[in-house]
């Protein structure tokens, strides 16, 4: 039997169809054109300048998409480019692959996932070393999408601290160090008037470069006597413009030939030539008129002369090498952090005295020392301490190692390497050469001064109030290691009069106006 449909139902039918085909159509054709939309809709932004790194900080490498993604699917590949050798810094293969990293570069580096779908695929560098300088290459892929940038990272190191030392005489002149530490790249050194000027002198400038690739700089400079006095050393980091500065005034009595100290010893010496040609003529006027016996008192006048003649220029000679001592003179503050517990310390980190816990402690140990918080380098330091006529004592100088031990021990055991003294027990001097006993003369020893010479490997003591020299310890010093002054009150607990840093009160060659960085 054939039906009949109706003529509305036919046109309805043929409308959806038409419509299920459109749309058809429109997907089929928007799914081929996919890959071509996803390539032209992302793109890497390249950095404006070179990317710079403090060494020992963090820096952020950064590398940026201009839309967001889909973090599933993206891989971020950074690589460091050589010209000897490529190196995969560190790679992003999704959330569910392990990052990898070169062994240099082992828990140094690190992404931000949670920002991966802002486009932000940039890299977190730990520690930063000089070998990290160079360029860097970020490359990131999404399916069959694919871009790169190049980073450039360059590192530097800001320096420590410039210091400005009086090292020796030289000529008429006087020689000056500057040293600093920790610098990268090399950095500039300027030596600059009260003006701001160059000098005119010509420095010496050495950098040495350490095992982890920065620099320590030591630079040196005649000043003349007439020049101006006013001195500073400038030196500057170019890469983050910046500058350590220490400046500093010479006083004119310094120079050679103005040294008053020096003046009196040629007046001493003029007047000791003329008192002994006086005697000299005189001595041969009267052998014309006398007698053999005259004769004979007359050799032996002569003698003593010549012998009193010989210990006046001695003592000469010895008060020139103390006041030469003396003005290497350096100001001494005592550490309260590297002490024996049962030693007090006055308010000014100057006087010293054994406070004991119990009457049971053995003083005479020797265990019971203070450490300065100066420590010298190089060079020549000098400084005094009153140590009173009856009081037993110990003074000298620790190593860098033998310091951190006593602090480390709290001073409870004496150092067996690195430690130089003179001590005073029961009335005895002894010296750090095998506790050797020294002769001691008749006369007052309350001032005692020390002088550290790591030029010439030697460590002096000094009577200052007559300016005598009591010993010289030969001391094996390294270069590059801090020495430090130390006391010890031994018996002495504070009711006789403590063991003090006594000022002293000569010119002060390098007086520091300001420090700048």
């Amino acid at each position: 039997m054939f039906h009949h449909c109706p003529i509305d139902v036919l046109k309805a039918h043929t409308v959806m169809g038409s419509v299920f085909h459109w749309v058809t159509a429109v997907h089929i054709l928007t799914f081929l054109q996919m890959p071509h939309l996803i390539t032209g809709q992302f793109k890497i932004i390249p950095p404006q300048n070179p990317v710079i790194a403090i060494i020992g900080e963090v820096v952020v490498l950064p590398c940026n998409l201009t839309t967001h993604i889909n973090p599933e699917t993206i891989t971020v590949q950074w690589i460091l480019s050589r010209p000897s050798e490529k190196i995969d810094v560190s790679t992003y293969d999704g959330p569910n692959n392990e990052e990898r990293q070169d062994e240099r570069y082992r828990d140094r580096t690190l992404f931000f996932p949670t920002e991966f779908q802002a486009g932000n695929v940039s890299l977190n560098l730990k520690n930063v070393i000089v070998s990290d300088k160079g360029k860097y290459t970020c490359s990131v892929s999404l399916g069959t999408w694919y871009d790169e940038v190049v980073v450039e990272l360059d590192v530097t190191a800001r320096g420590g601290e410039t210091s400005i030392f009086m090292e020796d005489y030289a000529d008429q002149g006087i020689g000056l160090t500057c040293r600093s530490e920790g610098w990268f790249p090399e950095p500039q050194v300027l030596w600059l008037d009260s003006k701001g000027q160059n000098r005119p002198e010509k420095p010496t400038t050495s950098n040495t470069k350490t095992s982890v690739g920065i620099y320590n700089i030591e630079s040196a400079i005649n000043i003349e006597p007439g020049s101006d006095n006013e001195v500073s050393c400038k030196i500057i980091n170019n890469i983050l413009n910046t500058a350590s500065e220490s400046r500093v005034l010479i006083s004119d009595v310094f120079f050679p030939t103005t040294s008053p100290w020096m003046a009196a010893f040629l007046v001493i010496l003029f007047l000791s030539i003329a008192l002994i040609a006086a005697v000299g003529y005189k001595l041969k006027k009267n052998n014309d008129t006398t007698s053999r016996s005259v004769t004979e008192k007359k050799t032996m006048e002569e003698e003593k002369e010549r012998l009193l003649s010989t210990l006046a220029i001695q003592d000469i000679q010895e008060n020139i090498e103390f006041r030469r001592a003396q003005s290497y003179a350096v100001p001494i503050t005592l550490d309260p952090d590297c002490k024996h517990p049962e030693v007090k310390l006055s308010e000014d980190q100057k006087r010293v005295w054994q406070e004991p816990a119990s009457p049971e402690l053995d003083a005479a140990s020797g265990a019971l020392l203070v450490v300065a918080k100066e420590g010298f380098v190089a060079g020549r330091q000098y400084w005094e301490v009153e140590v009173g006529e009856e009081l037993d004592w110990e003074l000298g100088v620790l190593s860098q190692s033998a310091r951190d031990r006593v602090k480390r021990e709290k001073a409870e055991k004496l150092p067996e390497e690195g430690y130089w003294f003179l001590k005073r027990s029961q009335g005895v001097f002894l010296s750090s050469i095998k506790n050797d006993k020294i002769e001691k003369k008749e006369m007052p020893y309350e001032v005692i001064g020390v002088l550290l010479d790591q030029e010439e490997g030697r460590i002096s003591f000094y009577n200052a109030k007559v300016m005598f020299l009591i010993t010289t310890i030969p001391a094996e010093l390294t270069n590059n290691i801090l020495y430090y002054p130390f006391l010890g009150p031994r018996n002495n607990t504070g009711k006789e009069k403590p063991l003090a840093i006594h000022p002293i009160r000569v010119p002060i060659p390098l007086k520091p106006l300001r420090k700048e960085k």
